[in-house]
């Protein structure tokens, strides 16, 4: 019996391999603000060497309308809710691709937002007026997780 109980329970941790395979058991990983408000993130992969990241984001039905730009490309899976912008309406089971240099001011809908993001580059926000308001890249969503207790599943996950 006992020998069952630890599979079970091993199998809701996070798991490693020497070869780098990892499994994230997202629910585990504590939502963390992210650079807007009304957003929140779950940093669940990352490589500094390409500014890679992977994210959970959730987007609240009250976030600001706020124009930025991908420098690199950027995909997303719309899990829950959507958003409208300059390109159409993306919904709950879209896939997207944006292309990198995009500048775009969505505008999220009235059950918020919830997407699988990976983006390639640094994203850069922008004031009203155009001045760049911020950047966000790998580096400050990582500082961002630590600072929150969010990034312990990611220490010591072999990076090649």
């Amino acid at each position: 019996m006992a020998n069952t109980a630890q599979t079970q329970s091993d199998q809701l941790k996070h798991a490693y391999w020497p070869d780098g395979s990892t499994i994230v058991r997202a629910e585990q990983v504590p939502w963390t603000e992210w650079a807007l408000p009304g957003t929140w993130f779950k940093l669940l992969d990352y490589d500094r060497n390409r500014s890679y990241s992977v994210i959970l984001l959730r987007i609240e039905p009250t976030a600001p309308a706020t124009p930025h730009k991908h420098i690199g490309a950027a995909n997303a899976y719309i899990l829950e809710g959507g958003f409208s912008y300059e390109h159409g309406e993306v919904r709950a089971g879209d896939f997207m691709v944006e292309a990198g240099g995009v500048t775009h001011t969505p505008q999220i809908h009235s059950d918020g937002c919830v997407l699988l993001g990976f983006m390639y580059g640094v994203v850069a926000g922008f004031e009203e007026d155009g001045s760049l308001a911020g950047v966000v890249d790998v580096d400050w969503m990582i500082d961002q997780a630590r600072a929150n207790d969010a990034f312990a599943h990611l220490e010591d996950v072999v990076r090649t």
